[in-house]
């Protein structure tokens, strides 16, 4: 992941829901414990899904599709034989797309799932709420005053003793 990019994993709104109310946020345990389990129908429809979004390129793993430019835009679909083992999505701040946003909630939406970044947030698949958290992430910062941004993660690592 490069620092203008803002990451973040589909996964079942199901996983992110307790007492009938979709989580704001998981710990990194709990969305790395997370398993898809999607019907081959349904790995089907997002592989095609994703084919629209962005080209596929050539991957540097068996167990692994890429879409799109990895220091740009790119989608990946990880695979444990033919389950879908994970689905990221790579945005490039300094370049994003709208069109991609609501490409990524509406195949979230079509599969009754959830957006979860790195920082384990969760995110309802709608264009305001996606846009609203790129525009506060890391990523953004970074984008938006790269030098500062830098300064900012040197002040916040002590030097070892």
């Amino acid at each position: 992941m490069a620092l203008w990019q803002f990451v973040v994993d589909l996964i079942p709104a199901s996983a992110a829901t307790g007492n009938g109310m979709v989580a704001v946020r998981m710990n990194r345990n709990q969305l790395d414990a997370i398993e898809l389990n999607f019907s081959q129908a349904t790995i089907d429809a997002i592989v095609e899904s994703v084919g629209k979004m962005l080209p596929e390129k050539q991957s540097w793993a068996p167990s692994l599709r890429i879409w799109g430019n990895e220091k740009s835009h790119d989608i990946q679909i990880g695979f444990q034989g033919t389950a879908i083992e994970d689905v990221q999505f790579r945005i490039n701040v300094a370049d994003f797309s709208l069109t991609l946003v609501g490409e990524i909630c509406a195949l979230a939406r079509t599969f009754d799932c959830v957006l979860a970044t790195r920082s384990g947030t969760i995110i309802r698949p709608y264009g305001e709420a996606l846009v609203r958290a790129i525009t506060q992430s890391d990523a953004a910062r970074f984008v938006s005053d790269p030098e500062r941004y830098l300064q900012k993660a040197i002040q916040n690592d002590p030097a070892p003793q």
